[in-house]
C-alpha cells in the first residue's frame, strides 16, 4: 500500500525510528493536537483522565520500568509498565505519560496537572479545563489538589460518599429526577449543594443489578473457600488455633466484602479447634447497591449535564480497549525501557489516526468500531497480475478487487474517492 518498499526493512530499522519519534515526543503531540483542533473542531473544554497497565513478556530484569503489581489484565505473573492518558470529551489524545508498573494510580495526578499547566498556552486560551478522573485517581488529597490548582471537576471521590446520605437513596422515586426515557433501565439523579461547589446523588437500575450479582458471586466463593477450611477442621487436618485463625485471615483478606457479611467463631477444647461456624449478620437497612455520588465545583450545571459529562470517561476507557485490542500495545516484548517508551508511545499515535476514523464516521451518525471497520473492508483485496507481452516483457500490475456496496459507503463516508489507484511495473524481460 505505500510507495517505499519495506520488505527488506528489518525490525531494528522499526526500533530506532522509534526511538527518534519518542525523542520529539512533545513535539508530535501539539502538532497533532493543533491538527485536530482545525480538522475536528476539538474543544478544550473537559479533560479526561485514567492509568492501565500493560505487562511485558520475559524477565525485564534490566528495565526500570517493569514492576509487578495489580494487573488491570489479570497478569500479575508478569512485570507491568503503567500507560497515564489525557484525552478530550471526544477522545482524542492530549499527551500521555509513562510510568513502572508498580505506580500508585493518585500520586500520579500533580504531575499531570503540572504538565497541563506548563502545556496551557498551547491547550486552552481562556478558561482552565474540567477534570472527570477515574474513581481510583480521586482521592480526598487529590480533590484538595484540583481546588488548590484552581481546575473545575467533576469525580466520584474515591471513598463511598453514598453512605453519607442513606435517607437520600430511601426516596430515590419519588424525590429524585429520571434522566433516561420509561424504556431503558432507570437512572435518576439529585443535585445538592456541597463545599462551594455541589454533589449529584445518583442511583442507576443497571447499576444496582450488577453490583447484586459481583456481591453474589463473591459470596459464593467466600462460602465455598470457608467450607473447604470447615472440612479440613472437621478431618483433623488442621486443628490449631493459630493456624485456623491464619487461614481464615488469609480467606477474609481474598473476599473482604463477603466476609463482612458474616459473624465467624472457633470452638476450642483442649487447645483444639473442634469447630467452625459462620453466622450471617442481619441485613444493613441502607441497602445502597446501584448508588454513587458525583462531586463537581461546577454550579450551574444541571444534575444531567454533570452525569453525562461524568459518563464521558468511557471515552478514556475506549482508548484503552482500542490499544489493547486493536493496536498491539500488548504484551510489550522491549528489554529496555526506552524502547518500552517508544512501543507505548507509537501506539497513542496509532490511537490518533483509530480515533480520527471512528470520529469522522460518527459525524455521519455511523457508530461502528475500527475492529468492524477492519473486517468488513477486509474482504476488498488488492492483487498483483503477473503477464508477458508479445515481446516477452514482464509486466506486473497491481489493482484492487471491485468494493462491494458495503465498502463503498464506508469510503463515501470517510471521503474516500480511489484509495488506491491501479499501478503498473515493467519487471523484466524473459530471455
Amino acid at each position: 500500500m505505500l510507495p517505499v518498499d519495506l520488505t527488506t526493512a528489518g525490525k531494528d530499522a522499526f526500533y530506532e525510528i522509534a526511538d527518534v519519534l519518542y525523542a520529539k515526543k512533545d513535539l508530535l503531540e501539539k502538532a497533532l493536537r493543533d491538527r485536530e483542533i482545525t480538522l475536528f473542531s476539538v474543544k478544550t473544554t473537559l479533560f479526561l483522565y485514567d492509568l492501565t497497565n500493560t505487562y511485558f513478556e520475559g524477565s525485564c530484569r534490566k528495565n526500570d520500568l517493569a514492576r509487578r503489581g495489580k494487573s488491570k489484565e489479570k497478569r500479575s505473573d508478569c512485570p507491568l509498565v503503567t500507560l497515564a492518558l489525557v484525552v478530550d470529551q471526544l477522545g482524542f489524545p492530549v499527551f500521555c505519560q509513562i510510568y513502572g508498573g508498580k505506580q500508585s494510580e493518585p500520586k500520579t495526578l500533580e504531575e499531570i496537572l503540572d504538565e497541563l499547566y506548563q502545556k496551557g498556552e498551547e491547550l486552552f486560551k481562556e478558561h482552565l479545563p474540567t477534570i472527570v478522573m477515574d474513581r481510583g485517581i480521586a482521592t480526598k488529597d487529590n480533590i484538595e489538589l484540583l481546588r488548590s490548582k484552581h481546575y473545575p471537576y467533576i469525580v466520584i471521590e474515591r471513598r463511598p460518599v453514598e453512605r453519607d446520605y442513606p435517607e437520600e437513596f430511601q426516596s430515590v422515586r419519588e424525590t429524585f429526577e429520571r434522566i433516561t426515557p420509561e424504556d431503558e433501565q432507570a437512572i435518576y439523579v439529585k443535585k445538592i449543594p456541597f463545599d462551594g461547589g455541589c454533589r449529584v446523588l445518583c442511583y442507576s437500575e443497571g447499576r444496582e443489578l450488577k453490583e447484586r450479582a459481583i456481591n453474589a458471586l463473591q459470596e459464593k466463593r467466600f462460602l465455598e473457600a470457608l467450607g473447604r477450611l470447615q472440612k479440613s477442621v472437621a478431618k483433623g487436618s488442621i486443628l490449631h488455633p493459630e493456624k485456623v485463625a491464619q487461614r481464615l485471615g488469609r480467606l477474609k483478606e481474598r473476599h473482604p466484602a463477603a466476609a463482612r457479611l458474616y459473624e465467624i467463631t472457633m470452638e476450642v477444647a483442649e487447645k483444639k479447634v473442634t469447630s467452625l461456624k459462620a453466622v450471617k449478620k442481619p441485613a444493613e437497612q441502607d441497602d445502597l447497591n446501584g448508588c454513587y455520588v458525583i462531586e463537581t465545583s461546577h454550579q450551574n450545571l444541571t444534575a444531567k449535564e454533570i452525569w453525562e459529562s461524568y459518563m464521558t470517561l468511557t471515552k478514556v476507557e475506549g482508548a484503552f480497549r482500542s490499544l489493547k485490542t486493536d493496536l498491539g500495545v500488548r504484551p510489550v516484548y522491549h528489554q529496555i525501557a526506552e524502547r518500552t517508551k517508544a512501543h507505548l508511545f507509537i501506539s497513542v499515535l496509532a490511537y490518533h489516526l483509530l480515533i480520527s476514523i471512528e470520529h469522522a464516521l460518527r459525524s455521519h451518525g455511523d457508530h461502528r468500531r475500527w475492529s468492524t471497520l477492519r473486517e468488513q473492508l477486509s474482504t476488498h483485496q488488492r492483487n498483483t497480475v503477473i503477464f508477458t507481452d508479445a515481446d516477452n516483457k514482464i509486466h506486473h500490475l497491481r489493482v484492487s478487487g471491485t468494493p462491494e456496496k458495503e465498502h463503498r459507503e464506508i469510503y463515501r463516508l470517510l471521503g474516500v474517492k480511489d484509495p488506491l489507484k491501479r499501478r503498473h511495473h515493467l519487471a523484466g524481460s524473459r530471455l
